[in-house]
């Protein structure tokens, strides 16, 4: 079989101060994610200021995920925390490029559980207009100028979300975890709630975004009571540039507990650029010491083709053959065979349109 790179969760943000809808709540946030990919990112992958608080258009998405990095596939993710943010991540831009590059784009649908009958009206009509391959969620929204928190072990307001995927054939849930949005108190992102929604719904399958960037011995716990939860590495790949130990004890403690196969690679893109996470992986070997003192396992070739695609094309029925056989001579494949593109071309003026 190919091995095919899927980066599991991808996002158009825009992070202008006119999309912050919750005021300084919202502005912080946007500002955490700025200081976030300044951190972690060396040059000349980091994005200045000046370039990074704007709207991410499909021209910079398409360039950035597939000219500027090896990135084969990306599933985009729009964020619905829409009492925060005007839309943080928009679908229109999801479904451009995916309507640009139907082999390379998928897409998951994006409700709010506390909005109650209207969030399954909204679920439906994005199954019937979107195709999604999966619904996103989030654990929390600003309703009123007030924090409210859902979870998914609530069988009044996330149960019913979860038997209407299975009537509209969305079998697999994704939901935000582990890393707080600014001031929003933690105890909404632990992901223990999963425990009961993997346990009554054991035909649906439920991804834990930034799953071990916190919370990591309840993660790993939880992957190996349940058979049908996933973990997504967006954020602890970020951790590759600037903090590999760190990245070598959450991927091992979940491989040790769970094995390798329910892991998705994960970047975050467009918050972080995927590229130097992405070369930072493909290089990465478990430290010796850590093989030794705690048992983690090897990352074989083998290990790391699963992370980077395989696992997910399993989980989502997704042919990889097929897949490879669609992009392998596109205009993506074209532009790219003399090499990647220079990191935020079309941010930094040094192109004026992507594939």
């Amino acid at each position: 079989m190919p091995d095919l790179i899927i980066d599991a969760v991808t996002h158009a943000f825009d992070s202008r101060a006119s999309n912050a809808k919750a005021g300084a709540f919202a502005q912080r946030s946007l500002e955490s994610f700025f200081q976030f990919q300044w951190s972690f990112l060396p040059d000349p992958y980091r994005l200045e200021a000046e370039h990074y608080y704007t709207a991410i258009d499909v021209d910079t998405f398409v360039s950035t995920m597939f000219l500027e990095s090896s990135t084969d596939v990306a599933v985009y993710h729009t964020i619905p925390a829409w009492g925060i943010f005007e839309d943080l991540s928009p679908i229109q831009v999801g479904l451009a490029a995916r309507e640009r590059h139907p082999g390379r784009v998928l897409v998951y649908g994006a409700i709010s559980p506390l909005e109650g009958a209207r969030a399954l009206e909204e679920l439906e009509r994005q199954a019937e207009e979107w195709d999604p391959i999966g619904l996103k969620l989030y654990p929390m929204d600003v309703i009123d100028g007030r924090m409210v928190p859902f979870r998914l072990s609530d069988e009044r307001v996330a149960y019913p979300i979860f038997e209407r995927c299975r009537e509209l054939g969305i079998e697999h849930i994704a939901i935000h975890k582990a890393i707080p949005l600014d001031q929003s108190p933690a105890d909404y992102y632990r992901p223990d709630d999963v425990d009961y929604a993997a346990r009554d719904f054991p035909d649906l399958r439920f991804e834990v975004v930034h799953g071990g960037f916190a919370f990591l011995q309840e993660s790993a716990l939880q992957m190996m009571r349940f058979p049908n939860v996933y973990v997504n590495l967006e954020g602890v790949a970020s951790m590759l540039t600037r903090q590999p130990r760190a990245f070598a004890r959450i991927l091992g403690e979940l491989m040790v507990y769970a094995g390798h196969e329910r892991i998705y690679w994960g970047t975050g893109a467009t918050v972080f650029h995927p590229r130097p996470l992405l070369e930072a992986f493909q290089a990465f070997e478990m430290p010796p010491d850590l093989v030794e003192g705690y048992g983690y396992p090897d990352l074989t070739p083998a290990v790391k083709a699963d992370i980077l695609g395989g696992n997910y094309a399993r989980s989502h029925g997704l042919d990889l053959a097929a897949l490879a056989d669609a992009i392998a001579d596109d205009e993506i494949a074209r532009a790219r065979a003399d090499g990647l593109a220079a990191p935020w071309q079309v941010l930094r003026g040094m192109s004026t349109h992507a594939a």
